[in-house]
């Protein structure tokens, strides 16, 4: 959900970046764009259009109350093509 609601805000801020709603304009304005949600500030890799964030690891009581067991110390530079891990070049290879 939490998605859902600052990816419409993100969108929102490319077309103002862009200053128009044609798609290639507001693709094209993806890269830096950014949007303070009300746990964190989320910005847009524009190289691969994803977003950076913190991760968690999360406990739900049995009480249903959610205890944090971990939370990564800044936004996480997500790598969706595998181009900056070792252990991902052999699955590239003979391609």
């Amino acid at each position: 959900m939490e998605s859902g609601f600052f990816g419409v805000y993100l969108w929102k801020n490319r077309v103002k970046k862009a200053k128009s709603m044609d798609v290639a304009a507001v693709t094209s304005a993806a890269g830096g764009t950014t949007f303070k949600t009300p746990e964190r500030k989320v910005k847009i890799d524009g190289a691969n259009h994803h977003t950076f964030k913190k991760a968690w690891v999360r406990k739900i009581r049995p009480d249903g109350l959610i205890d944090e067991v971990w939370s990564s110390k800044a936004p996480i530079e997500l790598d969706p093509y595998l181009k900056k891990r070792v252990q991902a070049r052999s699955l590239s290879a003979g391609k």
